[in-house]
């Protein structure tokens, strides 16, 4: 029997059992696209290196306080600027915090989420500003 032979009786059995066959296409599928996903996010966060110059010598720095029961505490003015003032082991030291404002100009305002970050933390990232640094008033 050829392998032409065997496609045409597994074809033949197949048309004969149509929930079978229903059953097992739709498995494939379900199990084919699953499988895309999964890999397509493991690609994407991953393998695919991120869009910075020299992600590789990117590292975050968080404080934890164990004694208070604070997993996660946040840097403030007084431990950043000792950091990067006596640093002599990274190239810069950037902060940040999440913040959401309102965007006016043009039409009605806008209300988006948003980063505000030192002066340190776009150059890190190889990015330049589209505006100048606003201060705020105080």
């Amino acid at each position: 029997m050829t392998l032409y032979d065997h496609i045409r009786q597994v074809l033949r059995r197949l048309a004969k059992a149509p929930l079978f066959t229903s059953i097992t296409l739709l498995t494939l599928a379900i199990g084919i696209g699953a499988n895309t996903v999964v890999f397509s996010v493991v690609e994407g966060v991953l393998l695919k290196p991120l869009d910075y110059p020299h992600p590789e010598q990117l590292i975050g720095l968080w404080h934890t306080a164990p004694g208070v029961n604070l997993p996660l505490v946040t840097m403030g003015a007084f431990q950043y600027f000792p950091y990067r003032e006596q640093n002599k082991t990274f190239q810069d030291i950037g902060l940040y915090r999440t913040n959401s404002m309102s965007v006016t100009g043009h039409g009605q305002p806008e209300h988006v989420d948003g980063l505000e970050v030192t002066d340190g933390t776009l150059p890190i990232f190889g990015i330049k500003p589209a505006l100048p640094a606003l201060h705020a008033a105080g």
